[in-house]
């Protein structure tokens, strides 16, 4: 699902994706176990899931896999010559990675559908966004609330690496200027109908990509 998106949006080309389970057995490869001597086994497995699925991204594009450790501050430690990003929910892990020469970052995040709880939107939405959010109706702010997070968290994703500097959520604007004409969903069994739906009587195009048991509203 995700990598027909990623082929679909980046022709195959440019763009590596990749993605494991947490409960296939993924070992660490050289440098990248001491980060995780003592976390619990449930992250160590979601940890050695996230590097796999690095690496099959890494492969997809051509590139040699590499072991990824864990810096300093936490953040994966990728080859010479590389960008990428890691991100997972629910027990499902994917990746992307290019080579530097082509683009000079890359951020992704994966989110449940469950609204962001309105206790941390004031981390989380600007006075922009939140004027924004309040003009939609009350049963979808929960879920766009969500959306703008991943989009945030995939946005410092991108950023951390080149500024190395921390960007508070707060200092990063989502602009609803109205000027996309389309948005793509991706599902694998929620369901976006409402959502779907607000934004096609906005006139706006809705291209929706899941499995066969996402709802076929959708």
């Amino acid at each position: 699902m995700f990598r027909d998106l990623i082929e679909t949006s980046w022709r195959g080309g440019l763009l590596g994706y990749g993605e494991a389970r947490v409960e296939d057995a993924h070992g660490f490869w050289p440098g990248e176990a001491p980060a995780m001597a003592r976390a619990t086994p449930a992250r160590q497995a979601e940890f050695a899931a996230g590097r796999a699925a690095a690496r099959a991204a890494m492969r997809a594009v051509g590139m040699v896999p590499y072991a990824i450790p864990m810096g300093s501050d936490r953040a994966p430690v990728w080859p010479a010559g590389v960008v990428g990003s890691i991100s997972h929910s629910n027990g499902l892990c994917i990746a992307v990675a290019a080579r530097a020469r082509a683009l000079s970052g890359l951020g992704i995040d994966i989110e449940p559908l469950d609204p962001l709880p309105e206790e941390l939107w004031p981390d989380v939405l600007t006075p922009a966004d939140r004027d924004w959010l309040m003009t939609q109706d009350a049963d979808l702010r929960g879920g766009y609330a969500r959306m703008i997070f991943s989009a945030k968290e995939a946005a410092y994703k991108a950023l951390y690496p080149r500024t190395r500097r921390i960007v508070g959520f707060d200092a990063m604007d989502i602009l609803h200027s109205g000027r996309f004409d389309g948005f793509v969903l991706v599902s694998s069994d929620s369901d976006f109908t409402a959502l779907a739906n607000r934004l096609r009587e906005e006139g706006r195009l809705v291209v929706g990509i899941g499995e066969r048991k996402t709802p076929k509203s959708l």
